[in-house]
């Protein structure tokens, strides 16, 4: 074959791909020739970055002031509740400082107390030196926990069994109680919480089912150790009294600067009463109460030596300052058995430490919140007594029928205020909103099984109010029931 008439160097006559051409355009011509295409295009990816990074941002979660706290804080500055169970004895070191704590109460040690309690006023370490006094022992100490709100720190719900002298039945009670961590990783009860956000922390997760079915719990079987030992119910009535007393006289002697009356309180409470004297105002409110009881004692020296019952007669007495409910235990979700009325006075059982009080009510037993109460000392009394037979012995009936005219006067009023206030009774039904997060259960007891839980500002749809105080409701087409006390009308 004859080779030289071909020319190799000929290009082929075939088509060049079109696309070869173009990859070999100038990248910007190619822009500006087709940006009416181009342009758009990089407006809707720019805006789909700017709605990513916008959406990463919001769902970002706002750091705590410690880095690794426990809960996480809202836009507000409020500390987030977490819906956690109750872990029984799950923390040894929590267990191990409840134990300290409660072993040296019992043995009257306010030394070891302070170290491992930080806050304790003086009116308060006086009176645990008191009650340690009638303490033999104290055997049971179980600690329920919550996560605190800051890195390091507990809830913890303190059950205990105490043992008094001259009694076999061991009494149980309940305590909550702050637990931090200090700088040097040591757990420490905190007494002195200072933080608003803190505190409505601790008393929202106070709220929750199992912590309040737990408290219900250990208040009714206290109250059925109470009603089945009479002699026991007697001793600690008698024994708060002496407390109060005993406290009172210390912190007036204080105040007044009595020598000789701190010379035996420091004889039988030295640490107490060295740090009475450095705060004498640590606890106003009680110290005052007390020492009004004791008040002229060293001005007539006879008065200290009158008997035991007539000084128990005085603390016994409280008036209420306001109106409030009357409840089947001490707990805010105890039954309401009735209402106080202003100036109405009772005799107080027992003041609990759980800021409750025990007091004779329809010749039975009730509690009511100890802080709506004044103490009724020797000279209220004897005015009011004064008081009673000056009005007996008024011959004109025209300031009777005044006195009774404006009496009814202000119950009408109370009432039309009470009804404005959009109370509710046993006889109201439909829609009704809820004042605050409540569980809706299956039966009229918190012992009973949760349904759901209905949040504040929601409406239910009241099918029936039950005289205990609960009510049967609808709400987002479950039924159930809850207490009529969070119920308010539209």
């Amino acid at each position: 074959m004859n080779f030289k008439g071909m020319n190799f160097n000929k290009k082929s006559s075939k088509p060049e791909n079109p696309f070869a051409a173009m990859d070999k355009r100038n990248f910007w011509e190619f822009i500006s020739d087709n940006k009416k295409l181009v342009m758009p295009l990089v407006l809707v990816v720019a805006v789909i970055i700017t709605i990513v990074i916008a959406l990463k941002a919001n769902n970002r979660v706002v750091p705590t002031e410690a880095e690794d706290a426990q809960v996480t804080i809202d836009e507000n500055g409020s500390y987030i509740v977490p819906e956690v169970d109750l872990e029984k004895n799950a923390h040894e070191d929590v267990n191990a400082l409840m134990s300290t704590y409660f072993n040296a109460y019992a043995a009257g040690d306010m030394e070891t107390i302070k170290s491992v309690y930080t806050g304790l006023e003086s009116t308060e370490e006086l009176r645990l030196k008191e009650v340690s006094k009638y303490i033999t022992g104290i055997p049971t100490v179980d600690v329920y926990t919550k996560p605190g709100p800051v890195d390091g720190s507990y809830v913890a719900y303190v059950y205990t069994e105490v043992l008094f002298d001259g009694y076999d039945t061991a009494l149980p009670g309940m305590q909550t109680m702050f637990v931090c961590t200090d700088e040097n990783g040591k757990l420490y009860i905190n007494g002195d919480v200072v933080d608003d956000k803190v505190t409505e922390y601790i008393s929202n997760i106070s709220l929750q089912a199992d912590v309040v079915d737990l408290n219900n719990t250990v208040a009714d079987d206290y109250n059925k150790i109470i009603a089945s030992n009479e002699a026991l119910a007697t001793f600690l009535s008698d024994m708060s009294a002496s407390i109060q007393v005993s406290v009172g006289e210390a912190l007036a002697a204080i105040e007044s600067g009595d020598t000789s009356m701190l010379e035996a309180a420091n004889q039988e409470n030295p640490e107490g009463a060295e740090a009475a004297a450095e705060n004498p105002e640590g606890e106003t409110a009680e110290g005052t109460e007390a020492g009004e009881a004791t008040e002229g004692a060293e001005a007539a020296p006879a008065e200290q030596e009158q008997p035991a019952e007539e000084q128990q007669q005085v603390v016994k007495k409280i008036k209420a300052t306001d109106v409030i409910n009357i409840r089947s235990s001490d707990s805010e979700t105890a039954d309401k058995i009735g209402k106080t009325e202003k100036g109405q006075e009772f005799t107080q059982l027992e003041a609990l430490a759980n800021g409750w009080s025990k007091i004779e009510y329809n010749g039975g037993t009730a509690y009511v919140k100890t802080e709506y109460f004044e103490e009724v000392t020797e000279d209220q009394a004897a005015t009011d007594t004064q008081t009673e037979e000056n009005t007996e012995t008024q011959t004109e009936e025209k300031k009777e029928e005044q006195t009774e005219e404006k009496t009814e006067e202000k119950k009408e009023e109370k009432q039309e205020e009470q009804t404005e206030s959009a109370s509710v009774s046993v006889y109201d039904k439909g829609k009704m909103q809820v004042s605050e997060a409540v569980k809706l259960r299956k039966g009229q007891g918190t012992d009973t099984d949760i349904v759901t839980t209905i949040y504040a500002g929601d409406f239910v749809d009241v099918k029936e109010q039950y005289a205990n105080g609960w009510a049967k409701v609808e709400y987002n087409g479950k039924s159930g029931y809850v207490k009529s006390e969070f119920l308010k009308k539209e």
